[in-house]
């Protein structure tokens, strides 16, 4: 008798490469499908935010030119802006809704020029954040 015979090919259950394929396939099929759908829907966001300059005025106000692209232009857009100092603390904040607009001539990109009141000079401004008002 052989110690380190293999064993015979009948105790073994009969492989079905089939069953795994097909797995293998769905698998690959909804994933694709899924990457896809993913890149599409994240690469059209709701809003895009974009930061022209800003000027600081006086030790007391700044002012931000920013241009916000909206997907839907009949939608209000509200955005918070943010005077910060050079030690990165708040030292002024403002909230502006942007009104959606209807008709042909809507646009979908509002360029805005917004006045931030602080409480002490500020080293610079920012959108901080805005949301699409439902």
């Amino acid at each position: 008798m052989v110690e380190n015979a293999p064993m015979k090919r009948d105790s073994v259950l009969p492989a079905k490469p089939w069953r795994a394929r097909i797995a293998i396939l769905l698998l690959a099929i909804i994933g694709t499908g899924w990457l896809g759908w993913s890149a599409w829907f994240h690469s059209r966001p709701a809003l895009t935010i974009k930061e022209i300059a800003f000027t600081i005025t006086s030790e007391s106000s700044t002012e931000l030119r920013y241009e916000v692209t909206r997907r839907e232009p009949d939608r209000p857009v509200v955005c918070v802006l943010r005077a910060l100092d050079s030690s990165a603390a708040v030292v002024g904040e403002v909230r502006e809704t942007i009104p959606g607009e209807v008709g042909e001539a809507a646009s979908s990109t509002a360029a805005r020029r917004t006045v931030v009141a602080t409480l002490s000079r500020a080293a610079f401004v920012k959108v901080d954040r805005c949301w699409v008002n439902r």
